[in-house]
């Protein structure tokens, strides 16, 4: 364990890390001996923004927050104490900690995993502890399943993770490329729920039946010979094609617990209508609700959007639906000490 310095004195730091979306596993069967596995991006649509200074005091916020969101900065705070700064004395842990903005809780968006990454990021600077990003993880209980946020956090971009092995602290990332900078994603939003979260979520990988193995390995084909190629070269149709059948796989499979193929039954028609007209690449984050549809320019994201409120104001079904016009980020979190901003650690290129 690296031995801690003097902590950044008279200094404000601020990490701000983007939200991501969580687009599908590589292989829930397992019959290999790695689990899960992830494909996923960063974008624009929300972020979270936390800054450290010198003090006493505990949790402040320019934002509303709840008591849970107190709780859950506090423990994993603590978290950290008991094991990257184990050795960091008591005196010298008095900090402020401010919450500027948040990614949604349990909308698909990988909140948990951004807030976590945050606070222990902040930490690791103001101590001067040289740690990785997966060691934060690992220490604050992340990467479970999904290596997307923990790649995305230290790049940005599109990622594809090999999930967890006997060996595995956290997933392993086998692919990171830079989202085409053209591309638009339309995010559907749904006010009115939340995604399986927390104990239900693993009573649902528990109870849940076993994947088939074919589907494992044609969601693998798909991604390595259709999804990723079609990045690379820039091809709209078959990006999107491929995201879609990978979605209608893992969607049926979690539609038992989720209540079908997508979490929010007014986003699924409005995606229904999206395919009526001809658009293509359509995808529920994780649990959802929130999802997304992929476009090539930002031409065809408003010509999208305008469709989806001409809807949403016709059917009071629709009332609770949030939309937003998103972009991918190619760049991992930033942070900021006495206005000097760095982007940690690498920019993803073309």
């Amino acid at each position: 364990m690296q031995q801690p310095v003097s902590p950044v004195s008279h200094q404000t730091i601020f990490v701000q890390a983007p939200a991501r979306l969580h687009l599908g596993f590589l292989d829930l069967n397992g019959g290999l001996g790695r689990h899960f596995g992830s494909i996923g991006l960063a974008v624009n649509s929300h972020h979270t923004k936390l800054s450290l200074a010198d003090s006493a005091e505990q949790h402040q916020s320019d934002i509303t927050i709840t008591d849970a969101t107190k709780h859950k900065i506090t423990k994993l705070i603590n978290q950290f104490y008991l094991t990257l700064g184990k050795t960091i004395p008591t005196a010298s842990r008095k900090t402020t900690i401010n919450i500027h903005s948040l990614i949604p809780e349990h909308a698909g968006l990988g909140s948990g995993t951004q807030l976590a990454l945050v606070i222990g990021r902040l930490l690791a600077t103001y101590h001067q502890l040289d740690v990785s990003t997966p060691d934060i993880a690992q220490a604050l209980d992340r990467g479970k399943r999904s290596g997307i946020g923990i790649s995305t956090f230290d790049n940005g971009g599109f990622v594809v993770d090999a999930g967890l092995g006997a060996h595995s602290p956290t997933p392993v990332r086998l692919f990171q490329q830079a989202f085409p900078s053209q591309w638009r994603l339309v995010m559907l939003m749904d006010k009115t729920h939340q995604g399986i979260h927390g104990q239900t979520e693993i009573q649902a990988f528990q109870t849940l039946p076993e994947f088939p193995l074919q589907h494992s390995q044609r969601i693998c084909h798909l991604t390595l010979m259709q999804l990723l190629p079609a990045l690379i070269e820039q091809d709209i149709d078959l990006f999107g094609s491929a995201v879609s059948e990978i979605q209608t796989l893992i969607g049926q499979h979690f539609a038992p617990a989720q209540g079908g193929q997508y979490t929010s039954k007014p986003i699924a028609m409005l995606l229904e209508h999206a395919k009526s007209l001809g658009f293509n690449g359509m995808a529920q984050s994780s649990w959802g609700p929130t999802c997304c549809v992929f476009t090539d320019s930002q031409s065809k994201a408003d010509q999208l959007i305008a469709e989806f409120r001409g809807k949403i104001n016709s059917d009071p079904q629709l009332q609770n639906i949030e939309l937003l016009n998103a972009a991918g980020v190619n760049q991992g979190a930033s942070i900021t000490i006495d206005s000097q901003t760095k982007h940690f650690n690498n920019t993803v290129r073309d």
